[in-house]
């Protein structure tokens, strides 16, 4: 089974490196202003520095609504002054390193840089911060020390700050305001890059509506106020803008309305207000400040924008920045060519008919390039694509015979493993990917002969089966995709009431004299637990701030009393699944931990200290008790997710308690262990969509940023329900066989899965959603897979220590 998994992972990187395209790093080429338009020679006055001095500040997480008179009011009132705010469309992935790479080169970054996002050590090559540089101009940086990594030795000045620890919503702002104040008694600078990072901080941690958000809002209005005060005679412009926004649940990454869409606020400059896409920011800017279009831009010249240029200047910026598209794609040279003429009649007669003819020739040349770049931005290597999905399909294959006792496959596993070598040999793909296709062939044989036995099966286990079969399928229509949650809860409430139709079949008038005949009461029980936490977390993006949704009428100020009330309850219950009836000690232990977590949960600051310590007691208790590891689990999840969401955990047990004595066969203790895995994931509030993964739960015990203590952290709270389903009910399985089939199961559950998904996006490759719907959803899946293998090379461990000892 180990060779299995490890295959499957191979399989999935592979179709990674196939789908995700790599970055398209164009060489840097000359691109500076032409200094002529045909045979008319032009003086350097037509392309010059509108500035002397440029500020711009990025406020992480700034969404559109966000930047409103209620809420930031000094920097409405100067926009209205003299400025404008634009709206500006930010692609997907919604984070801060390609978004940065956006904002200064104008090229599309890639889902490579989610990975890179964490631990950058990329250096950019152009951008028209390297054009100021070469300029001469003097720049200066404070904030998120991201700028540094992809700016090495470059400012003139700069502290740069780690932005992981999310608990931090003061004093990285407090340090990068401090070196505003002392930057502005100086003039010796020339541009001045600033990156506040507390608005994120707090939408993590808190959510946008959070009552820390408006006075973070309001100290950033008096930042910008201040800073317009001080340079208000200098002749320098203004802008601020958001890396990226921020979804109403709190958190990014995803492709919501409110993630990514930003407000660009320009402030000392005369320009309208306009809508445009963030990649165009960078020739905007650089024309505004008379520098040169980075050659890595793809972005198009927004008029309203540069409103206070004169026909001549226009025109000539559009022209320049076509030229720097045309140099990466000669798609319209011909255009181009008739767009010259009319710029060059133009220059001679002052015709403005001419003008408007160049104007439109050189804005559709410029139009067609850029669709054609954002489209080849996304290509796929399709060749690693369907290798890859052949070899999802004889893993399938080998792990279900392995299912039916077949091991008569050892050499094709190597030949498996060697696929991931020779498939770098281009000549060899044909010969490979047939061989493959008759092992898998071969294989689906031996598969037909032996799902005969599923005439033996009752209803129960042939709905079982048949939801594992129909739900990858779904994956062909994005609304399923998108709201999987709803099938999950539709069919464990199916799986119940199955169950419940049964049991109450079975009731006669002896039966009723004994209570523990009213199972079908529990079964009922555990549906309307299903309806209630339905009701825990918003159900869908745009149902966040719903009144009928438990979270957020526990979070409001006035309802304090009720949350802790609610989550005195929620421990109270926990206690009463984790108490030992033997061992007076360990509940003292466990009341201990309770107490400890409230207290923690309770306090409106990080306390890492008391975090460190609930770990330890956690720690000690397994080392020195025999506390089972599935009471262990539920201590672990209490600390780590949101206190409404404690009561999800007793509601587990209950579901798992109710439904695992009705099942006698392992291979469906474990497709119903992963049924409800589905619907408690779900119902956590967890989508197909990386703005749901809450990273501020990473922090629970720590004052810094340390990568592994983190992320374990945060995938243990990712995985709360699907590592609790299935300790339970594997205690229901006694023989190490048994067990190893359970574990088989599961990973033919998530083989079909993967390769359900991988073969929906090759023939989904040019959808419309295809990066906000499936591309997350591959994102996810891979994630899903990579924590099985975890969990399976955790078992194996176990095996062999307790073999061992």
């Amino acid at each position: 089974m180990f060779h299995f998994t490890t295959l499957l992972l191979l399989s999935l990187l592979l179709f990674l490196y196939g789908f995700f395209p790599l970055p398209n790093n164009i060489g840097k080429f000359p691109n500076s202003p032409p200094n002529s338009i045909g045979n008319i020679v032009l003086n350097n006055k037509t392309y010059k520095p509108h500035f002397q001095k440029t500020v711009l500040i990025i406020i992480d997480a700034l969404r559109w609504d966000f930047a409103t008179p209620a809420l930031m009011p000094l920097t409405m009132q100067l926009t209205e002054k003299q400025g404008c705010i634009n709206k500006i469309r930010v692609e997907s992935p919604t984070v801060t390193l390609p978004r940065i790479k956006a904002l200064t080169t104008g090229s599309i970054p890639q889902y490579i840089d989610l990975i890179r996002n964490l631990a950058s050590s990329e250096i950019l090559s152009d951008s028209w911060l390297h054009s100021a540089k070469d300029y001469g101009l003097k720049i200066v940086f404070y904030g998120d020390n991201t700028w540094e990594k992809l700016f090495p030795n470059f400012f003139s000045r700069s502290e740069g700050t780690t932005s992981f620890f999310v608990w931090d919503f003061v004093e990285v702002d407090n340090n990068v305001t401090k070196n505003v104040n002392w930057e502005l008694e100086r003039t010796d600078w020339d541009v001045m890059i600033l990156h506040y990072l507390g608005l994120d901080h707090i939408g993590h941690v808190l959510g946008p509506f959070s009552n820390r958000m408006t006075p973070k809002l309001q100290e950033m209005d008096q930042i910008i106020y201040k800073i317009y005060e001080k340079t208000r005679h200098s002749n320098t412009v203004i802008l601020v803008t958001g890396d990226h926004g921020m979804r109403d649940a709190g958190g990014h990454g995803g492709t919501s309305y409110p993630e990514v869409t930003v407000p660009l606020i320009t402030i000392n400059h005369n320009c309208k207000s306009s809508a445009f896409l963030q990649t165009d920011i960078p020739a905007n800017l650089a024309i505004l400040l008379g520098l040169n279009i980075p050659s890595t831009s793809i972005g198009k010249v927004n008029k309203d924008f540069l409103n206070h240029l004169n026909i001549e200047e226009y025109l000539y910026a559009v022209r320049y920045n076509t030229e720097i598209l045309l140099k990466k794609n000669n798609l319209c040279e011909n255009i181009f060519d008739n767009a010259t003429n009319f710029h060059e009649n133009f220059l001679m007669n002052n015709n403005p008919i001419d003008a408007n003819e160049a104007l439109n020739l050189y804005q559709n040349c410029s139009k067609q390039i850029t669709e054609e770049l954002y489209r080849a931005s996304s290509k796929q290597n399709l060749h690693s694509l369907i290798l890859a999905v052949i070899l999802m399909l004889n893993i399938l294959f080998l792990v279900m015979l392995n299912l039916f006792s077949l091991n008569k496959f050892n050499l094709e596993i190597v030949f498996l493993y060697s696929v991931f070598i020779f498939q770098f040999f281009e000549v060899l793909f044909g010969f490979i990917l047939i061989i493959l296709i008759v092992f898998a062939l071969v294989k689906l044989k031996f598969v037909l002969n032996y799902l005969k036995f599923l005439v033996s099966f009752n209803f129960l286990q042939i709905f079982l089966i048949f939801t594992s079969i129909l739900q990858p399928i779904t994956f062909i229509s994005t609304s399923f995709i998108e709201e999987e949650h709803y099938f999950w809860i539709y069919v464990s409430v199916t799986l119940v009431l199955i169950m419940f139709i049964h049991e109450l079949s079975q009731i006669n008038v002896a039966m009723l004299k004994s209570i523990k005949n009213f199972n079908f009461l529990k079964l009922l029980l555990v549906l309307l637990v299903i309806r209630f936490s339905m009701d825990l977390n918003s159900t869908t993006e745009n149902s966040v701030q719903n009144d009928n949704n438990w979270a957020n009428i526990l979070i409001k100020d006035e309802n304090y009393l009720l949350h802790q009330t609610f989550f005195i309850i929620n421990l109270l219950s926990i206690f009463l699944i984790v108490k030992s009836n033997e061992c007076s000690l360990i509940n003292i232990s466990c009341i201990i931990n309770l107490t400890s977590i409230f207290i923690l949960k309770s306090t409106p600051y990080h306390n890492a200290l008391l975090g460190k310590l609930i770990w330890g007691q956690l720690l000690l208790k397994k080392i020195v008790s025999n506390f089972s590891w599935r009471n262990v689990w539920i201590l672990v999840a209490c600390l780590l997710i949101k206190p409404h969401n404690v009561i999800l955990l007793p509601f587990a047990v209950l579901c798992a308690d109710s439904l695992k004595s009705k099942l006698q066969k392992t291979e469906f203790l474990s497709i119903t262990s992963y049924i409800l895995s589905n619907c408690f994931y779900f119902l956590q509030g967890h989508r197909n969509s990386l703005a749901s993964v809450d990273i501020s739960i990473g922090y629970t015990g720590l004052n810094d940023y340390y990568p592994f203590l983190v992320i374990t952290q945060v995938l243990i709270h990712t995985y709360t329900f699907p590592v609790l389903f299935q300790l339970i009910f594997v205690q229901q399985i006694p023989s190490y066989n048994k067990r190893k089939l359970f574990w088989q199961v599961l990973l033919v559950l998530r083989v079909s899965v993967v390769l359900c998904t991988s073969i929906v996006i090759i023939f989904f490759r040019h959808h419309l959603f295809v990066w906000s719907v499936f591309a997350p959803k591959l994102f996810i899946e891979s994630v899903h897979t990579g924590f099985l293998f975890i969990e399976i090379c955790l078992w194996y461990f176990f095996i062999y220590l307790k073999k061992v000892f």
